[in-house]
């Protein structure tokens, strides 16, 4: 006579860990890419935000930034001189032009650093802000953005 039955079986356990690990194998990659998504959608958000200070910068001081350290900081003092060697009047400067929390540049949310030239590409001539290379999601380059 057979006693009565308490637990599972190894197969019993077996087949539910395969069964586990089979959804896990197509969930993970999904939340992963949902994740990518998000920090895209903010270095977009980063990018416009860097780019429309540079633009109100030229626009009230009559030249680029020297530097995009230029449009985070807090007093004219600190501003650099620009490569063209326009000279800034103070009295047009209404800065800073944006403000994070430490007072740099916003984080680059892919790289997760701020170090102008790494990541975050800008030409003083241009007045041009770009996002360091890497792919996106949708196979674009971020320098491209």
């Amino acid at each position: 006579m057979r006693k009565n039955r308490r637990g599972f079986t190894l197969i019993e356990v077996l087949i539910v860990i395969i069964v586990v690990a089979v959804l896990a194998a197509i969930i993970v990659p999904r939340f992963l890419q949902a994740e990518r998504g998000a920090k895209e959608s903010s270095l977009r958000a980063h990018l416009q935000e860097l780019r429309y200070a540079v633009a109100l910068f030229q626009a009230q001081c009559g030249t680029y930034p020297g530097d995009l350290q230029d449009v985070c900081e807090p007093t004219f003092a600190n501003i650099t001189n620009p490569s063209n060697s326009v000279k800034i009047a103070e009295s047009k400067w209404s800065g800073p032009y944006v403000t994070t929390p430490d007072g740099n540049l916003p984080k680059n949310p892919i790289t997760n650093a701020n170090v102008e030239g790494t990541d975050w590409i800008y030409d003083a001539t241009t007045g041009s802000v770009t996002a360091a290379a890497g792919t996106a999601l949708d196979g674009s380059d971020y320098s491209g953005w």
